[in-house]
């Protein structure tokens, strides 16, 4: 059965307040004017709005998809590949966005491990650290010690990620209905068919398992090459949201100070 865009928006009232509020807050509630339809137009405006003195409205808009979350932050950088969508002010904006955000609450990754691998995390490693090595939008990563002695990392999703991505590709998804309905200037564009390609990406990209087949499958590619190495996936301390994998101390491409340094070609 078909849902009417209107009706996909409305069943996420709560939530969409939340993105009117975060609108409103950087001087964009102007931006969904257009869709004619007198509900939407009064949940989009907010009391809150204010001018960010200083801001272009694509900064503000970068920062809005920041505050909120992964969903938006993915959709941004995705949207940063397009500027023959969003022009080339925009795009270059998106692409400056960071999914760096705060780690979850000290223990929440432990609930999650505990869960998904049946045992206590004192039984699955020797040392685990709770203070993650980076925090992004989807999972953090965590060190930790096997009983075997490796170093490894633990990358671990978010706690209760899951049912707010779905209700925020709702969202996306009316939206982009609306959009395609109500801006003939958009339709070539086809945002229905990007919002539907962009859902499926993020759904898969929170899926671990994909990662996890990709990881060994180019270990098996380069298997014997002593120029690559690929880190050795431990698949018993795996699962849907759970990457355990070797700890590979290295510089980052983007580092180029010290990759000079270092005398690497």
């Amino acid at each position: 059965m078909k849902v009417e865009p209107l009706a996909r928006l409305e069943r996420h009232a709560k939530r969409l307040g939340e993105i009117a509020a975060v609108a409103g807050k950087y001087g964009l509630s102007d931006w969904f004017g257009g869709f004619g339809y007198p509900w939407l137009q009064d949940r989009l405006r907010s009391s809150d709005g204010q001018t960010l003195s200083g801001l272009t409205t694509a900064a503000r808009l970068r920062l809005a998809l920041t505050e909120l979350g992964t969903t938006f932050i993915k959709l941004g950088q995705m949207l940063s590949t397009r500027a023959d969508i969003v022009g080339a002010e925009l795009a270059g904006e998106l692409a400056g966005l960071q999914s760096n955000v705060p780690a979850d609450l000290s223990g929440a990754a432990r609930v999650t491990l505990e869960a998904d691998l049946g045992g206590r995390v004192e039984e699955l490693f020797t040392s685990f650290d709770d203070t993650p090595l980076a925090a992004a939008s989807i999972a953090q990563v965590h060190g930790a010690r096997l009983p075997g002695g490796e170093n490894v990392v633990v990358k671990i999703r978010r706690a209760g990620i899951e049912a707010k991505v779905v209700t925020d590709l709702e969202i996306v998804q009316g939206l982009a209905e609306l959009l395609e309905k109500h801006s003939p200037g958009l339709r070539p564009y086809q945002p229905v068919a990007i919002t539907r390609q962009f859902r499926r990406t993020l759904l898969r990209e929170m899926d671990f398992s994909y990662e996890k087949r990709n990881l060994q499958d180019f270990a098996r590619r380069f298997e014997g090459d002593a120029t690559v190495h690929i880190p050795r996936v431990f698949e018993e301390l795996c699962s849907h949201q759970i990457i355990t994998m070797e700890r590979l101390e290295g510089i980052p491409g983007t580092d180029v100070a010290a990759l000079q340094a270092s005398g690497e070609d």
